[in-house]
């Protein structure tokens, strides 16, 4: 798959899901900066706020902006309170006035995905590129683990036949 090379796999990590099964899963170790400048109107109550070329970015849109770069679409699922996709960084809890669109196929398979695995958790970004998806899931080493709610959404996601290979981990340290 053609991705930054900061976000290509280095290793796999196996991910036992909810039904008991063990998948696969590819995984990569990208360094980021953390943000030195003002601190941000809203940080989601502490959030790491990270510095993406001078810009004050949470994981989530340093890993969609260095896709987009790469000539990816996408956007940050944020389903704090319903389904949200983002491309900037958001200003309040609220996150209606950063909501976008997304093409209707890639809703309907957020949607199929969604109900097949009874969660609306999701992996952070999604994006996609002639033809390719990928799902990235942003975790802090030493910091962050999947959820059950994320294990339940890769699990469907699995089902509703998108590869273990396009659902990366990402596991930044700065």
């Amino acid at each position: 798959m053609d991705i930054p090379k900061k976000l290509q796999p280095t290793e796999t990590m196996n991910v036992t899901l909810p039904k008991g099964a063990t998948v696969s899963l590819p995984v990569c170790h990208p360094i980021f900066s953390l943000w030195e400048g003002n601190p941000v109107k809203f940080d989601y109550g502490r959030k790491p706020v990270l510095n993406y070329k001078g810009e004050a970015c949470f994981a989530e849109l340093v890993i969609l902006r260095m896709l987009v770069e790469d000539g990816w679409n996408g956007v940050w699922v944020e389903t704090y309170g319903g389904a949200h996709y983002l491309r900037t960084m958001p200003n309040e809890w609220k996150l209606s006035s950063e909501h976008v669109s997304i093409p209707k196929d890639k809703e309907e398979l957020l949607q199929n995905i969604w109900k097949t695995a009874k969660t609306t958790a999701c992996l952070d970004v999604f994006a996609w590129h002639n033809g390719q998806i990928l799902f990235c899931e942003a975790k802090r080493i030493g910091k962050d683990k999947l959820t059950g709610a994320q294990t339940r959404f890769v699990e469907g996601a699995l089902a509703c036949g998108v590869a273990p290979e396009l659902l990366l981990i990402v596991e930044w340290t700065s």
